[in-house]
Order: C-alpha cells, then sequence, then structure tokens
C-alpha cells in the first residue's frame, strides 16, 4: 500500500484543484475534517468567516483533539493557542504558547507549513493540504497527514486566528512511535481553497 500511494504522490491533483469552490467535489476525505469545515461554515452564517467567538468548544467536542488554535500575530509569525490531545500526542509535545516557526521539524517543512498559514490568512478563505511523510534515507511512505486551515477575524475581514484540524493516518505502524516533531521527509499530494 505504501508505494501505490507514493507513486501518486506528486503535484497537487487536477481533482483537488478542480475541487476548490466546489463542496460537491471536496477534495477532503475525512469525516472529521469535512465535519470542521462544515461547523467553520455554519458560523460563519453568510460572512466572509467567522469570528473566534463564533466557535463553541462544546459544538465541536468529538472534533476537539484534532484541533488547534494559532494566533496570527502582527509581526507576521504564529503560535499556538491550544492544540488538541491527539495532535499534542502525535507532535510529541506540548506546544501551546510557543511559536511555530521554533517547533516545526526541519527548515524546509517548518517554510512549508508557514506557507499554508500565509496562504490561509492572505486569502482568508479555507484551506486543505494533505502530506506523505517518509522513511528517512528511503522513499518508502510511513505517516499520512491531512489538515484544514480555517481564517477566524472578529471583524470578518482581519484574520487574527486560524482554525486548524489535523488528522494522522499511519502506513508503517512502526512510526507511531515515532513523533511527528521528529523531521521526516514529506511531499504535499493535495493543496485546495476551498
Amino acid at each position: 500500500m505504501p508505494s501505490e500511494i507514493l507513486a501518486g504522490a506528486q503535484t497537487p491533483t487536477s481533482a483537488a484543484v478542480a475541487a476548490v469552490g466546489n463542496a460537491a467535489a471536496s477534495p477532503i476525505t475525512d469525516d472529521r475534517l469535512q465535519q470542521c469545515v462544515d461547523y467553520w461554515l455554519q458560523q460563519a452564517a453568510g460572512r466572509p468567516m467567522p469570528s473566534r467567538a463564533d466557535i463553541d468548544p462544546l459544538d465541536i467536542i468529538k472534533l476537539l483533539p484534532h484541533i488547534m488554535l494559532v494566533d496570527v500575530l502582527d509581526e507576521g509569525r504564529y503560535r499556538y493557542r491550544l492544540i488538541g490531545t491527539a495532535n499534542m500526542q502525535e507532535h510529541g509535545v506540548n506546544a501551546t504558547g510557543r511559536y511555530l516557526d521554533e517547533v516545526l521539524p526541519g527548515p524546509e517543512y517548518r517554510d512549508h507549513v508557514l506557507r499554508l498559514y500565509d496562504e490561509c490568512v492572505q486569502s482568508r478563505q479555507p484551506l486543505y493540504s494533505e502530506s506523505l511523510f517518509m522513511r528517512p534515507g528511503r522513499l518508502v511512505a510511513e505517516r499520512h497527514t491531512k489538515v484544514v486551515f480555517l481564517p477566524l477575524a472578529p471583524d470578518g475581514e482581519a484574520v487574527n486566528m486560524v482554525l486548524v484540524a489535523q488528522v494522522f493516518l499511519y502506513l508503517d505502524p512502526t512510526s507511531r512511535d515515532r513523533h511527528f516533531v521528529v523531521g521526516r521527509p514529506y511531499r504535499e499530494i493535495a493543496h485546495a481553497r476551498l
């Protein structure tokens, strides 16, 4: 199975690109992530985006382990405000209160993730991304992540926070013992604005 997934791991798929703005052809294949996007849309209630005040954790209690809230700071940096238990376990560290650029592993992956946040904040649109992580020294996929970035703005314009939902799938069960903060070669396999 990992070699089949890796064989298809190229740049974002044309299906993912075509899905932008088309809910019927959403690239999201994980129900938890789709529920988070649906909740964000519901809370936006016709506005460009909801605010943090519109997000009630009691409404999404089953999703909380996969949720992160990230502050958008004036100097163009991002800081973890809250990290759900599943993400904290996968990352291998409680990074609450820390800057993303200090926590994310490896300069290439760190820059990739920061570009995803920048795109979400600048476009003021939800963003979906999937990546495969390979075993070091071998191009064998061991981990698959899926993530949505959902902008929040108190005035409907200036994004001050990003609601993130991220899930991890294991193609190699032994990779579960290696925390996400340990740098791994990666390849983004899907990228779409929603």
